[in-house]
């Protein structure tokens, strides 16, 4: 293979894990409408992504510091709502001006990890087999409201 050649099969995956990943937020309707913390847990739940998976300050809190290790995490911190990730001890994120928008990305940063493979080397991005079923009636759903003749 060629060096175009790989170019072009680097981005045709890149294209498919996107396509992937906004699929994926059909499994959330209304995700961009979230005004806290604690929406964004129960439509969490309602699409079916388990509680110890991610960790949200109040609303679904981890049962110790190593349990909430690499997880996704929602989290006040100096008067701002951040996204990050704790690793060894150390926490990591970027803050957000509002609870509501701090919300809507952790939904999208929650569903885009738990419910895509992004794959790797030999695998193509694909999406997770507990999710399957759960894409393709959202996105046949869609399909139906979408009125272009």
């Amino acid at each position: 293979m060629n060096e175009a050649e790989r170019r072009a099969n680097i981005q045709a995956r890149v294209r498919k894990g996107s396509m992937l990943r906004t699929a994926a937020l059909l499994l959330c309707p209304g995700w961009d409408l979230l005004r806290d913390r604690f929406q964004a847990v129960e439509m969490l739940r309602a699409a079916g992504i388990p509680d110890p998976t991610y960790v949200v300050q109040d609303a679904n809190p981890a049962s110790s510091a190593y349990a909430a290790e690499e997880l996704p995490q929602l989290v006040h911190r100096d008067g701002r709502w951040t996204l990050g990730v704790s690793q060894r001890g150390t926490f990591a994120g970027r803050a957000h001006p509002s609870e509501a928008q701090a919300a809507q990305l952790f939904v999208q940063w929650v569903l885009f990890s738990s419910v895509v493979s992004m794959g790797g080397e030999g695998i193509e991005p694909h999406i997770v087999s507990r999710y399957r079923d759960a894409v393709r009636r959202a996105l046949a759903e869609t399909s139906g409201l979408a009125g272009i003749p």
